[in-house]
């Protein structure tokens, strides 16, 4: 009896030690050591130094057209069409064959704005009351052509020989410039960049029918700048 009961303590003992060996490895895989690191997508360390996170800039245009009769400076955002008035010289309601009016006009980016290139897209009769005070007919006769680096006294003046062409004079109102060029980037938050002067040059040909006569018409332009793709 003796020999049985100590074999079955040696067992005992044995299963005991056995199940506090797999306790302890039970505890070991629930446990465990951890250290995380964290970043986020700028610099600075998020110490009030201003992180550099990401972010877009700003890349904007405006527009001033001398418009209205004290012909004053006014920069304006015209997103929409007919937009910004030009103010031609002389008459242009008065048009004769062979005759050409201008009108000044600038272009900039606004304050904080990046540099854009910009090109004049497209060329439209304006959608608003067509007939005699907006006649197709007169719409098709009439040429254009616009001028970069001409600035407004000598636009008013039809002095735009010491300009560069956006577009070539006698195109048709519908012609787009075939190239872009560039307004310079605002230097702060505060300050726009320096304006671009652009010179129209609006021309009735000489060979403009006579039917022609008593007619107005009212074109539109358009400039763009684009980024990204």
């Amino acid at each position: 009896m003796e020999t049985v009961k100590a074999s079955r303590w040696t067992k005992g003992r044995a299963l005991l030690a056995g199940g506090l060996v797999l306790g302890v490895g039970a505890a070991a895989t629930l446990a465990a050591w951890t250290d995380d690191e964290w970043v986020f997508g700028g610099s600075g360390n998020g110490d009030g130094t201003g992180p550099n996170t990401p972010g877009t800039g700003v890349y904007r245009m405006q527009q001033n057209t001398w418009a209205g009769a004290s012909g004053a400076v006014k920069w304006t955002d015209e997103k929409d069409a007919n937009g910004g008035a030009l103010t031609f010289t002389v008459d242009p309601g008065k048009l004769i064959p062979g005759k050409t009016v201008y009108s000044p006009m600038q272009l900039r980016t606004v304050a904080g704005s990046e540099a854009l290139d910009v090109s004049l897209a497209e060329g439209i009769q304006s959608a608003l009351n067509r007939g005699a005070d907006n006649s197709q007919a007169l719409y098709a006769a009439l040429t254009y052509g616009v001028f970069k680096g001409v600035g407004k006294a000598a636009c008013e003046a039809g002095t735009v020989s010491g300009g560069s062409e956006v577009v070539p004079a006698g195109s048709a109102l519908t012609t787009a410039s075939a190239t872009t060029f560039p307004l310079a980037a605002g230097t702060d938050a505060a300050t726009p960049g320096e304006p671009e002067n652009l010179c129209f040059a609006l021309t009735l040909p000489a060979t403009a029918s006579a039917d022609l006569q008593g007619l107005n018409t009212v074109p539109v332009w358009r400039f763009t700048s684009s980024v990204g793709q």
